[in-house]
């Protein structure tokens, strides 16, 4: 009975009948090569093809596939598909075809159930997204979920990544894809995973209906009513096997950037009777084709709407450093983001952006940059791809989905970002700290900007410690927070109350008891922003046999390690260069003397990459600990990993170590 519970689920496309599956892979209880796994894909297909209407033009179906065996409850997330639909100026992709069973195992049968209407939910996420959640019924342990359905898209320019690799193994996949020759593709993959890649051709013949009309030049021109479109077809077969899960761990930047896929990006088109069309094969391309679009390079020279209430303004300053604060302080007291991305304006456009005070990235970015320049300034749009949108490694039009601006001073680039009111120059906001921009100019000449920020962001905390006679502690806390640590401090802050943040803190430092709570330079941008309040704390530390074993750090002490995998495949993301550093002060009861203190020590990451520094003193009634931690470098490459986890280890190890006093 053993081994059919353990049977190996992969199968080849060919073995997969939607609506059929046999008893013995229900029966599984667990995957036989991942015993851990809470669910698994065992077989994913995509078949893509084109088609042409002379009144929609082309458009491309997707029909999908997926067979989802659930092993346990922590898998029940799987029993739900959210698929997102693109609604925009290109027109909706629909959603149509969808069919689904579940199958369970009841009183020794197998069994199907099947989905129904009110299984599907669709809805508007956003004026550019459209939603549909397929929720399977009756889903248990050993469950396995068949579901298919289809998507049509107008935007035939535009093909999805396909995905091979997700937070639950896969066990087998593969794609189609058949292109018109008139479509020229090129093949972007990322992943560490093999991928099964095949080219071939065929000749396809399309019955369709046409006018004279017909600006294609596809069918001729005749004013007959129907014609046969005839041309050859670029076959795309992509195929994997036995694809391990890759989970979200600390310190990602974007799991997505580094799961195994395959993106198809429209490089060039050719069709007959029309010239060769070139895309994105270049940045120069890259540039002047996002330059040359009407929601983006016209509304940079667009200056009416902005130029009585900015000349008064600039009246009277000299210098470009003046002039861009002037401006930039401006824009950002007058927009308000909308919370929508792009590297475009949207259909309002930038003028009743800027009359209603509201505007996506684009709008308000791109304002920004054309006041600068009104100025005369040297200022150019930078495209940024959001952590969340994965990273453009080669030249693309669509890998980008925001802008900033960047402006030429004396000592060299400064970014500048409206979108947010607490944001200074050089420091953006962590969604924009995406390894490289790429700044553009209307020539077609453009720039690699390295985006992630040089200066190091300091945690600082200084601390007055009395150690009571009950246990508990009371003392004095001040902290502060500079550059990117502070752009976050700030934003966490204004979005809640500040009781509720007090709460929050409270918790986070074990149940303590704040009062006198002051915060400094909240609004002034240009300081570090400084929290201070009084505090108190029971059970602090502990008494044994007439000794007092005190953790130095108290609160503060790490005791878990962020890296528990033993190895990593992708690198350590901490968003920017950062130091904690910490400086604490204890008094000493009266009737007790030091008997021993933590040894200080330094510890060095390879390469300069970061240290750890601890000292601990006593002298005059008083215990002085200094604790230094700084990674120099946002970015901490996985040849390090072990480095780094064993750096960690020894943090830990040292902060857990106790002064331990005496009576007198």
């Amino acid at each position: 009975m053993l081994s059919l519970l353990l049977v190996h689920l992969s199968v080849s496309a060919k073995d997969v009948k939607f609506g059929k599956v046999s008893k013995e892979d229900v029966s599984a209880t667990r995957h036989i090569d991942y015993p851990e796994a809470n669910a698994a894909i065992l077989h994913k297909s995509e078949w893509i093809w084109y088609d042409y209407q002379y009144d929609i033009g082309w458009t491309v179906t997707r029909e999908v596939h997926f067979r989802i065996k659930i092993y346990k409850k922590d898998g029940f997330d799987w029993a739900t598909l959210q698929i997102p639909l693109y609604a925009g100026r290109g027109g909706e992709e629909t959603i149509s075809g969808i069919k689904g069973f579940t199958f369970n195992i009841e009183g020794g049968k197998l069994v199907s159930k099947k989905l129904k209407n009110d299984g599907v939910f669709e809805e508007k996420v956003n004026k550019y997204r459209n939603k549909t959640s397929i929720t399977m019924p009756e889903v248990k342990e050993g469950s396995i979920l068949d579901i298919e359905y289809k998507i049509k898209s107008p935007m035939f320019w535009n093909i999805d990544e396909f995905k091979f690799q997700y937070d639950i193994p896969l066990d087998h996949a593969e794609v189609r894809l058949d292109v018109p020759e008139y479509f020229i593709f090129k093949k972007h993959s990322k992943g560490f995973q093999t991928i099964q890649f095949a080219e071939s051709k065929k000749n396809r013949s399309m019955n369709i209906a046409y006018r004279s009309s017909d600006n294609m030049g596809l069918v001729g021109r005749s004013t007959h009513n129907n014609g046969t479109l005839s041309f050859m077809e670029n076959i795309y077969t992509m195929e994997v096997s036995n694809i391990p899960a890759m989970l979200e761990e600390k310190y990602t930047n974007n799991i997505d950037n580094y799961k195994t896929s395959v993106k198809f990006e429209l490089a060039s088109t050719h069709f007959p009777n029309q010239p060769y069309e070139n895309y994105s094969l270049t940045w120069e391309g890259v540039a002047k084709s996002i330059y040359s679009y009407d929601d983006f390079g016209a509304e940079l020279n667009k200056k009416g709407y902005f130029k009585d209430d900015l000349d008064p303004l600039l009246n009277g300053l000299s210098s470009n450093i003046e002039k861009a604060m002037t401006i930039f302080q401006f824009v950002k007291t007058k927009m308000n983001w909308d919370n929508y991305y792009g590297v475009t304006c949207s259909d309002q456009g930038i003028r009743k952006a800027y009359k209603e005070g509201k505007g996506n990235v684009a709008e308000i970015n791109l304002m920004l940059t054309a006041m600068f320049r009104y100025a005369g300034l040297d200022a150019h749009p930078v495209l940024v791809s959001t952590r969340s949108h994965g990273i453009p490694l080669f030249p693309t039009s669509d890998g980008f989905n925001y802008v900033i601006t960047g402006l030429q001073l004396e000592n060299g680039l400064v970014l500048f970002d409206a979108t947010e009111k607490n944001t200074v120059p050089n420091i953006l906001p962590m969604r924009a700290l995406n390894w490289f921009g790429r700044l553009i100019r209307e020539d077609g000449s453009s720039k690699q900007v390295d985006l992630m920020p040089k200066t190091k962001s300091v945690d600082a905390i200084m601390m007055s410690v009395v150690l009571n006679d009950d246990g508990s502690i009371e003392g004095e806390y001040q902290e502060q927070y500079s550059a990117n640590s502070a752009l976050l401090f700030r934003n966490n802050f204004v979005a809640g109350t500040e009781e509720k943040y007090l709460d929050d803190l409270e918790k986070k430092y074990g149940d303590i008891e704040i009062s006198n709570f002051n915060l400094q330079n909240q609004g002034n941008l240009s300081k570090p922003v400084v929290q201070a309040f009084n505090f108190v704390k029971e059970d602090a530390f502990d008494e044994i046999s007439g000794k007092l074993y005190i953790s130095p750090l108290f609160y503060l002490t790490t005791t878990v390690n962020p890296f528990k995998t033993e190895k990593r495949e992708f690198p350590v993301d901490f968003g920017y260069p950062w130091k904690d550093q910490y400086m604490i002060n204890i008094a000493i009861p009266d009737g007790y003397a030091v008997e021993s203190v933590p040894e200080s020590i330094a510890v060095g990451l390879p390469d300069n990459l970061g240290r750890f520094k601890y000292f601990v003193s006593a002298a005059n009634n008083k215990i002085n600990v200094r604790v230094d931690i700084e990674l120099n470098t946002s970015l901490i490459s996985s040849n390090y990993y072990a480095q780094l986890k064993e750096f960690y280890n020894q943090i830990i190890k040292k902060e857990l170590e106790k002064v331990v006093l005496v009576k007198t």
